[in-house]
């Protein structure tokens, strides 16, 4: 009978180990995937609250304002992107959804660039990066129509 004692307390760390292991991938280790519907609802949820925000911030008529804007905006872009990423996308839309999340995080670096020249009064220098900006801004709200985001890629004026 004193065997038993250490076949049984092995077999309860077994299943304390498996009961972990489990435990763990239900928190977010390879299922809870969404469905293409209700990916793009959340993603439709999030950007109409930043669609919202950004409007409240009111339009630039000057290089300064524009600073200003874009001050406010990248704050709330990147509390947007954050809820993004968590989301979890269907598998087969995981490599659009990547995609998009980094075109969002290249419009962050679109905004910080044009803030920096409207902060240094340099109308030529945004007048130059607002260009690439808008082709990023473009190729960012294909993605999310991709996805069937499309209240992410609405403008926000």
């Amino acid at each position: 009978m004193a065997g038993a004692a250490p076949r049984y307390r092995k077999a309860v760390r077994r299943a304390l180990a498996l009961a972990l292991v489990l435990t763990l991938a239900a928190c977010g280790g390879g299922g809870n995937r969404l469905s293409k519907a209700k990916y793009a609802a959340r993603a439709n949820a999030i950007c109409g609250r930043f669609n919202r925000q950004v409007k409240s911030f009111g339009g630039a008529e000057s290089l300064k304002a524009l600073a200003r804007l874009s001050e406010r905006t990248l704050p709330a872009l990147d509390a947007t992107t954050q809820k993004l990423r968590r989301l979890r996308p269907p598998k087969d839309e995981e490599a659009t959804a990547n995609a998009w999340v980094s075109s969002l995080e290249r419009l962050h670096a679109d905004v910080v660039a044009i803030r920096d020249r409207a902060r240094a009064n340099d109308l030529a220098g945004v007048q130059r990066l607002v260009p690439g900006a808008s082709r990023d801004n473009r190729h960012s709200d294909d993605l999310a129509d991709r996805l069937g985001a499309t209240t992410c890629s609405k403008s926000q004026t």
